[in-house]
C-alpha cells in the first residue's frame, strides 16, 4: 500500500493557508486511484475534482521515480516551520518502507527552518511537483 499527496497552498500568515490544488494517489502494486482537485476561481472553499486510475506499470515507475527523488531532499526543521522549497507546495509520500513529508500536516507557519534546500534541491523538488501535477491532469479526468 502507498499514498502520495501533493498540496499547493501550504503557507499562511495570521490566517491559515488556503489549499489551491491537491493531487492524491493511493493504491498498491496492482494499480492506484488518483484525485486531482483545484480551487474554483473566486472561491476559498469550493473545489472542482476529477478522479481516475493508474495501471500497475505506471504505479511502479511512479513509486520508483518519486522515492528516488525524495530520498536526497531535506525536510524543514522543525516540521512545518518554513517552506524551504519556495513553491508553496508539499509532498507527502508514504509506503511500508519509506515516509517523507515536507510542509507539515497543517502547512507552514512562517517560522525559520534550521535546514535549507540548495538551488539544485529546489529544482529537483520542482520536477517532482510537475510530475505529480501532470499525472493528475492526464489520469484524473472523471468529474466527481
Amino acid at each position: 500500500m502507498f499514498q502520495i499527496v501533493l498540496r499547493e497552498g501550504i503557507t499562511g500568515g495570521f490566517v491559515g493557508p488556503t489549499l489551491k490544488q491537491m493531487v492524491q494517489i493511493q493504491g498498491d502494486d496492482t494499480g492506484a486511484s488518483i484525485v486531482h482537485a483545484n480551487l474554483k476561481p473566486e472561491s476559498k472553499k469550493e473545489y472542482t475534482s476529477q478522479a481516475g486510475s493508474l495501471q500497475a506499470d505506471t504505479v511502479q515507475a511512479l513509486l520508483t521515480s518519486i522515492k528516488e527523488g525524495l530520498q536526497s531532499l531535506p525536510i524543514e526543521e522543525p516540521i512545518g516551520s518554513e517552506d524551504i522549497y519556495g513553491l508553496d507546495t508539499s509532498i507527502a509520500f508514504f509506503t511500508d518502507d519509506f515516509q517523507w513529508q515536507n510542509g507539515g500536516p497543517e502547512g507552514c507557519s512562517r517560522g525559520v527552518s534550521t535546514k535549507k534546500a540548495t538551488d539544485q534541491q529546489k529544482q529537483a523538488f520542482k520536477g517532482l511537483v510537475t510530475q505529480l501535477v501532470q499525472l493528475g491532469q492526464v489520469h484524473a479526468l472523471t468529474p466527481q
